[in-house]
């Protein structure tokens, strides 16, 4: 089946992040991601095209009206996909846009992204957040885009289960004045000797520059992961060190259950 000239440059409109933001729109690419959007409830739907092997192995599970689905042979797909490599599926969604609005999570710890630039660090951390319970993850105006088709496979569908909210650190603080922030960098204290509280903020800087010295007032302590002397690298990729720090506020919340 062929596309109309309109709905191939309508689709190919959402590789780029204006006409994302102007349609509020996105795509979500390939047979697991696809599935896992086609079984969640919160982003509908918009369109769904596939391929007709594709759609003979799950049209019997699709719960989506006849009108939004479209049946394309390879080469369409290949000329509306993001992918170097298309696969058998592509679908157009509506996106989300979550806040605050019942108040701070009670007992638990979130992540804070200033800067992330990087979208496979992005969406890698909100594998991570998925993992280990951490949502919603809350994010400064200048990281990456969430909805960038890079940050959406990285999350491994972990964007339809996560919330992520955009705002400030300085307008959090505001809003929870008694909210207790912390932040990574390479010359605080040993994350291993730290108290967390039960809940709270950790703050992961950028790849490059690490957090931000207008934040860094709102911090109540600092703290770092301490390699081993004999090792040479310079520093931790920004999702690695999330894992790492997720991992240890896990394992403290666990030991107080």
């Amino acid at each position: 089946m062929s596309l109309s000239t309109s709905t191939i440059k309508y689709i190919r409109s959402l590789h780029q992040k204006k006409f994302r933001q102007n349609y509020n729109k996105f795509i979500v690419e390939g047979d697991k991601l696809a599935r896992e959007c086609l079984q969640q409830q919160y982003f509908p739907i918009e369109g769904l095209f596939a391929t007709e092997s594709w759609l003979v192995a799950h049209g019997d599970t699709l719960r989506l009206a006849p009108e939004k689905i479209e049946e394309v042979g390879p080469a369409m797909l290949g000329r509306i996909s993001q992918l170097s490599t298309p696969n058998e599926v592509l679908l157009v969604v509506e996106q989300r846009k979550y806040e605050l609005r019942t108040g701070f999570p009670e007992g638990r710890q979130v992540l804070y992204l200033d800067k992330i630039a990087d979208p496979g660090n992005f969406g890698t951390i909100l594998r991570i957040a998925d993992w280990f319970g951490m949502g919603p993850v809350l994010y400064s105006p200048d990281c990456v885009e969430p909805y960038n088709p890079k940050v959406v496979q990285a999350s491994m569908g972990a964007i339809f289960r996560v919330p992520f909210v955009e705002m400030e650190l300085d307008v959090l603080k505001e809003q929870y004045p008694d909210l207790y922030i912390a932040g990574t960098d390479m010359k605080g204290e040993s994350i291993y000797a730290f108290q967390p509280p039960a809940a709270g903020v950790m703050v992961i800087g950028s790849e490059h520059h690490g957090i931000r010295e207008t934040y860094r007032p709102l911090l109540d302590t600092v703290v770092s992961i301490p390699g081993d002397a004999a090792g040479g690298a310079e520093s931790l990729n920004a999702a690695v060190a999330t894992g790492i720090v997720c991992a240890f506020l896990h394992s403290r919340k666990e030991r107080h259950m």
